[in-house]
């Protein structure tokens, strides 16, 4: 992995990667070789995965997520019920991430895409219904502000922590193994 590319991935997904958050999207230039980038990426790191949902403009849209966390929150019964409700075939992660992908094509960032992202679906549903919000982190918060501003400060220390490391010579490949 590139030096540009693992300190790119450090700031932007290092919850992600180590488990503490659903997933992060990242949005990088597009190149004849990102297709193989990911690829070799999803098979040298069978724990994290490298999803492309879009390619628009010369950008690639990455969802990064490790896998085990992402399937726990797409299993979540709330969760699925909701998706359910949108049309997505919840069977499967696989046919999720498909639905999702395919909505992204016809929605520049569908509304149901803070399921993946791991955000309070209670959040989603009043952004959606056009509620005013009461704070805004790493999403916008409608309810348990004090609980969900200790959740955006974790995922913040976990951004430093990695950084840190990362900058004194450890290798955030070691974090997605």
């Amino acid at each position: 992995m590139s030096n540009l590319l693992e300190q790119f991935l450090t700031l932007h997904t290092s919850p992600a990667i180590c488990g503490i958050k659903a997933s992060n999207l990242i949005c990088i230039k597009d190149s004849d070789s990102i297709t193989k980038e990911i690829e070799e990426l999803n098979k040298k790191y069978p724990k994290i995965r490298f999803y492309i949902l879009k390619r628009q403009n010369g950008k690639v849209l990455i969802l990064v997520f490790r896998l085990s966390c992402l399937k726990k929150e797409l299993s979540s019964k709330d969760n699925k019920c909701f998706l359910e409700e949108l049309g997505y075939d919840t069977s499967s992660m696989e046919a999720m991430l498909k639905t999702l992908k395919s909505r992204m094509k016809n929605d520049d960032f569908p509304h149901e895409v803070g399921v993946f992202l791991g955000y309070d679906l209670s959040d989603i549903k009043s952004f959606i219904n056009g509620m005013e919000c009461k704070y805004v982190g790493y999403w916008k918060v409608y309810s348990n502000v004090e609980e969900k501003i200790k959740l955006f400060n974790r995922y913040n220390r976990c951004k430093e922590v990695v950084q840190k490391m990362v900058n004194r010579g450890y290798s955030l490949e070691n974090f997605m193994r």
